[in-house]
């Protein structure tokens, strides 16, 4: 006879395994065999973090103390980092370079830099791509023990021991890339550009300013991955205007400007008042003085700029002004000045965009234009740029661009407009009878060699 509490376990073991316990939550660890006697006579937990497994002594054979103790340790290291877990609950624990991981350094330089989330992650995918391009760790299609294609080819990368990867390994690398190249001077331009920003981001986890203070928590083996590495000469990256920003601009404002309200907002934004996407997607109508005709651009509570450097003023021409106080009024209870259904996610560490959609229809559109560039919102502030260092000078395209060093905007965006002739030879080659004919140069020869005879 089937007992009667048979159906009532069944359901309670299904819901068991629906809902999964934080491991914040000591009943966590008393569930299997989540608590082991590792090495001793008392409990053991053993936590992961960035692909780096490590046990924790749990200093009691009592289960239920020890479930609690692992959850302590487990919210520790939450809100501390698994080496200060291991400084305060396993001092004993000697440090190696063979415990220095690829994701235990991206761990602790994300702990003490003081950059950006966002450049963080940069530099962390930078040194992640290297080393699995090295170690040749591909992706793989199916989820591998509980973990998505992602996040098991992040661990993979991220248990790689860093003293394994040399210089002499990095710099096969570079050249492999080079090589795959080809002989075609557009792909390898591409990839030259590639190596070197890969390279300039993934150093920076080891960099200067960085290391010191690396060293005093990690045991570092010499030579680090990026010693010695060179980067390839760069080429031009001089832009090169190939699109027409008038014509593109009125005729935005004849087909976007009563279609697409939002995207010809962004175009605005872009060509005339020169920002990046990341400053369009965050910013707030409280950054306009219509009265005294100025954008500012600075960080807010919704976006933190690129640097310091990129805070400044806009001056703005009446007609701009004027679009914009009318889409103000149109909608005066919005915070943002694109509009979007989607809120902003700054917890995120990827880079996402809240206006996304508005910028892939802003972007088909440009493509249908002839705006043939990988970016063609970004293409729109060269373009201003151009425009600017062409009838200001490349001081004023700087400051508008909001550049930290001129170079950059001398390397990059400055670009002639106008037509630029030699006004002193002007008239001399214009008039037919000042124009010597080659026959008559042949035949001025000719005379002096029958002279000379």
């Amino acid at each position: 006879m089937e007992s009667k509490n048979g159906p009532e376990m069944a359901r309670q073991d299904q819901e068991r395994a629906i809902f999964v316990r934080s491991k914040a939550d000591s009943r966590y660890w008393l569930e299997g065999q989540r608590l082991s006697f590792h090495d001793s006579a008392n409990y053991s937990a053993r936590m992961q973090v960035s692909g780096r497994r490590e046990w924790f002594p749990l200093g009691t054979p009592n289960k239920k103390k020890a479930a609690a103790k692992a959850a302590e340790i487990y919210s520790f290291i939450q809100a501390n980092g698994l080496n200060e877990a291991l400084a305060h609950y396993k001092p004993e624990c000697e440090i190696d370079s063979k415990s220095v991981t690829v994701g235990r350094l991206i761990e602790e330089a994300a702990s003490i830099s003081n950059a950006r989330r966002h450049t963080l992650d940069e530099y962390a995918k930078a040194l992640r791509r290297i080393v699995s391009e090295i170690r040749k760790i591909k992706h793989g299609s199916v989820e591998e023990d509980g973990f998505t294609d992602l996040e098991a080819w992040r661990r993979k990368v991220d248990s790689v021991v860093l003293a394994s990867v040399r210089p002499i390994d990095v710099v096969a690398w570079k050249n492999a890339r080079l090589k795959a190249a080809g002989s075609d001077p557009l792909a390898r331009r591409r990839a030259i550009v590639t190596v070197n920003s890969l390279i300039r981001n993934a150093k920076a986890l080891l960099g200067k300013k960085l290391l010191p203070f690396l060293e005093q928590r990690l045991e570092l083996s010499r030579p680090l991955p990026f010693d010695e590495v060179t980067m390839e000469k760069s080429p031009s990256l001089r832009y090169v205007s190939r699109v027409d920003p008038y014509a593109i601009l009125a005729k935005a404002k004849r087909e976007l400007g009563k279609q697409d309200t939002e995207a010809f907002k962004v175009m605005l934004l872009s060509l005339v008042c020169g920002l990046r996407r990341s400053e369009i997607d965050h910013l707030l109508w409280r950054s306009f003085d219509f009265t005294k005709g100025v954008l500012r651009i600075e960080s807010t509570e919704y976006h933190e700029l690129k640097s310091e450097d990129s805070a400044g003023e806009i001056d703005l021409d009446a007609d701009t002004i004027a679009l914009f106080r009318g889409y103000r009024a149109q909608n005066p209870e919005s915070i943002f000045v694109i509009e979007s259904p989607n809120q902003p996610r700054s917890e995120l560490k990827a880079r996402t965009y809240r206006c996304n959609s508005t910028f892939t229809r802003l972007i088909v559109w440009l493509r249908e234009q002839g705006v043939e560039a990988a970016k063609p919102i970004h293409t729109m502030r060269k373009e201003i740029g151009s425009i600017i260092a062409s009838e200001h000078g490349i001081f004023e395209a700087s400051r508008y661009l909001r550049h930290s060093d001129i170079r950059i905007t001398s390397a990059f965006y400055a670009d002639k407009k106008k037509t630029v002739t030699p006004k002193a030879f002007e008239g001399l080659l214009g008039a037919s009878d000042k124009v010597i004919d080659a026959r008559d140069l042949k035949q001025d020869r000719d005379e002096q060699q029958r002279t000379a005879k």
